[in-house]
């Protein structure tokens, strides 16, 4: 026998056995790598967290992932004549009170606060149709839009918005009927500039995620269901806490249940509950 062939043999099979390995090996690698769950599969993922700690999901849950930024801001604080020209331009009869934030009118009254809220109430209710709905009496109107989660019929509310998406903390609040609108308070951001530079947000299913491992709601059956998820802006609240200035404004998930909403930051993950 010639040791010296088979020797060179046995070599060029482990080489061989070495490099059929390593494809392999590599092979696996790629799979592993290229291999994303499926939407339903993460869905399911997610409700079983939820499960988990006592909460149902009851609503469509978004698979938008869009690029936003943090934002500062200031509340606005209009002139009481601003408001009473654009609210009721007709007036004849207009008593202002500067010092208690007062305007007084035949059509009506305004209320504003040194904080940038005012109340706006109308003598007689203003008539309400098919193509004239409450923003058409609202200050600034165009910048708000309907929200479906916290509107009844005799309690609209219509949050700003910035960039398509809703601010949740400054809104139009209405009492009125089917045909009326009677009085409306409202909050509204000026001078929005913004912080950072746009980044992608984390997934609806990720900040249900961060929801599941800080809330916990297993022991109460009546108030478990997760009613609506969407994405928008909200201050950083609360700010005794974080430290951060009261005038900027983050991207955020929010998560709406029948007693609770919450705020999930929608860069970090961390879950607050709102005020």
């Amino acid at each position: 026998m010639n040791w010296e062939t088979a020797k060179n043999w046995l070599i060029a099979l482990f080489l061989l056995l070495d490099l059929l390995l390593a494809w392999q090996l590599s092979s696996s690698r790629q799979m592993n790598n290229g291999y994303v769950e499926s939407q339903s599969d993460l869905l399911a993922n997610t409700k079983t967290l939820l499960a988990e700690h006592g909460l149902t999901l009851a609503t469509d849950v978004p698979t938008k992932q869009p690029d936003l930024p943090s934002f500062r801001a200031n509340q606005s604080v209009p002139s009481l004549k601003t408001l009473q020209q654009s609210i009721f331009p007709q007036a004849s009869k207009v008593q202002v009170a500067n010092e208690i934030g007062q305007v007084e009118t035949e059509s009506g009254q305004i209320l504003l606060s040194p904080e940038g809220n005012w109340q706006v109430t109308f003598v007689p209710p203003r008539s309400l149709t098919n193509t004239r709905g409450p923003l058409t009496y609202v200050f600034q109107g165009d910048l708000y839009a309907v929200d479906a989660v916290t509107s009844s019929t005799r309690h609209q509310v219509f949050l700003q918005s910035y960039k398509g998406y809703p601010i949740f903390d400054e809104s139009v609040e209405t009492n009125q009927t089917k045909q009326a609108l009677t009085s409306y308070s409202q909050s509204e951001l000026t001078s929005i500039v913004e912080t950072s530079t746009p980044k992608p947000v984390i997934s609806a299913l990720d900040a249900l995620d961060s929801l599941a491992n800080s809330v916990d709601k297993t022991d109460d059956t009546e108030n478990n269901k997760i009613l609506r998820v969407d994405l928008g802006f909200a201050r950083k609240v609360p700010l005794y806490q974080t430290g951060v200035a009261a005038n900027y404004w983050f991207p955020v998930w929010r998560v709406v249940t029948p007693d609770q909403t919450y705020y999930v930051n929608a860069f970090t993950g961390e879950v607050e509950i709102a005020p």
